[in-house]
This record gives C-alpha cells, sequence and structure tokens, in this order.
C-alpha cells in the first residue's frame, strides 16, 4: 500500500465520521479542522485547571476563543450537510430540535 493510497483511506474514514462526501478535499479538510478545534477546546480547559494569578483570566480568553471557533465549524459543517452518523436509505435528517439553553 503506497503513501496516496493511505491518505486516501484516512481521508475517506475520517469525513465518514462526519458523515461528509469525499469527493473533495474541503470536506476532509473540514472534518479535520472540526477535530483539531475540538481539540484545541479540551486543551485550553485543561490548561485553565492550572492557570494561577494573572494567566487565569488569559485562560478565559483562550476557552472562550476555542470554543467559538469550534462552534463556528460545526455549523458550518451543519449548514453543508455534515451529520455524525450516515443516514439510513429512505430516511430524512432530524429536524433540528436544539434544546440546549
Amino acid at each position: 500500500m503506497n503513501i496516496k493510497s493511505v491518505v486516501k483511506l484516512l481521508s475517506g474514514r475520517i469525513a465518514g465520521l462526519t458523515g461528509m462526501r469525499v469527493d473533495g478535499s474541503h470536506a476532509s479538510k473540514l472534518a479535520l479542522a472540526v477535530d483539531g478545534a475540538r481539540r484545541d477546546w479540551q486543551q485550553a480547559l485543561q490548561e485553565f485547571n492550572y492557570a494561577e494569578g494573572d494567566l487565569v483570566d488569559s485562560a478565559i480568553l483562550k476557552i472562550n476563543t476555542a470554543e467559538k471557533h469550534y462552534m463556528t465549524l460545526l455549523n458550518q459543517a451543519k449548514k453543508e450537510g455534515a451529520v455524525a452518523w450516515p443516514i439510513k436509505p429512505g430516511t430524512h435528517a432530524p429536524i433540528n430540535s436544539n434544546t440546549h439553553p
């Protein structure tokens, strides 16, 4: 198996996690960006646990920024039709029933 086929396989699996088509590199880049933003947000939350003094304000700003970036990318993926799991044939995507406050 050569490098090109490995990259194609991995991008297909990553895009499959979000239900995006891999007919172009945009879907896989967006899936990677969403995952990276999620990890950055989690890292910012962990850094807050160790922040002291003046660094607390900086850690809070970092958390807010990382969360906003993650949510922006999630909304972009949602607008492009990405889902977290494949939709079964003959069914429709669920209607937005956001009950989060």
